[in-house]
């Protein structure tokens, strides 16, 4: 038998009120976008500089290629805090946010795709003379190009991560309880439509879709709950036999 001190700091765990700590990654982002937006137009201004031969403009690619491998890293951290938010109960604000966390990626992956484009256009158009096209400057020019486009990109981006930000940060200054302890949820196994439901009667309405809802998340947060929960009594285990093992030795 287990001593019950072990297992009080899992039992305790559950039900506490833990801050999701995703502001700081997407603020970096939003000041990594920032500053990519303010060299995209100061390049542009100063453009064309003979002296450096267009260097500008793959300077900017470059840092575009920085975002993405940086973005992609923020959409890692977000999935595991995601993930963490679902096992801790919060179920609605998970699926409220679930798909706002991934725009960042999707969005830079795109204006990659437009990058790419971009430069398989000018190298088609100018294959013998991109240079003396580029050092032309002017509104037409490759870099005008880029800063445009990165600017449209830096407001969508500004969009969605200051909304999530803000949200993020109200969420964790509530400190709400799961949504698996609120009454709600508790009691909405009680409604009219859900009590006719158990003698084999279904109310196609918008209520019995939510509890339907609902309950796929509940199974879903339990049984990932659960199977953490597993994983610290089986390390709690393996401490407790190794302690025991020690103590036999030096009996």
């Amino acid at each position: 038998m287990m001593d019950s001190r072990e297992l009080q700091p899992i039992l305790e765990h559950y039900g506490t009120f833990k801050p999701l700590k995703t502001v700081p990654a997407f603020t970096v982002h939003l000041l990594y976008t920032l500053g990519l937006e303010i060299m995209a137009i100061i390049y542009a201004i100063i453009h064309p500089d003979e002296k450096h031969r267009c260097m500008e403009y793959f300077v900017i690619i470059y840092a575009h290629i920085g975002l993405w491998f940086l973005t992609l890293l923020l959409d890692q951290i977000a999935r595991m805090k995601h993930f963490e938010l679902r096992i801790n109960g919060y179920l609605d604000f998970y699926n409220k946010i679930r798909i706002q966390h991934r725009l960042p990626f999707y969005v830079v992956s795109l204006w990659n795709a437009v990058i790419m484009l971009i430069q398989t256009i000018m190298q088609h158009f100018y294959p013998d003379h991109f240079e003396q096209e580029c050092l032309k400057g002017g509104v037409l020019s490759p870099i005008s190009y880029l800063c445009a486009f990165i600017t449209v990109e830096f407001l969508v981006i500004a969009g969605v991560n200051i909304d999530y930000i803000v949200k993020v940060r109200r969420f964790n200054m509530q400190k709400m309880p799961p949504d698996v302890q609120k009454e709600e949820w508790a009691s909405a196994s009680n409604t009219d439509g859900l009590n006719q439901a158990e003698i084999g009667y279904r109310q196609l309405g918008d209520k019995f879709y939510d509890f339907v809802e609902k309950q796929a998340d509940l199974i879903r947060h339990l049984r990932d709950h659960n199977e953490k929960l597993a994983e610290k009594i089986v390390l709690l285990n393996a401490q407790l036999k190794n302690q025991n093992a020690a103590q036999s030795t030096a009996q």
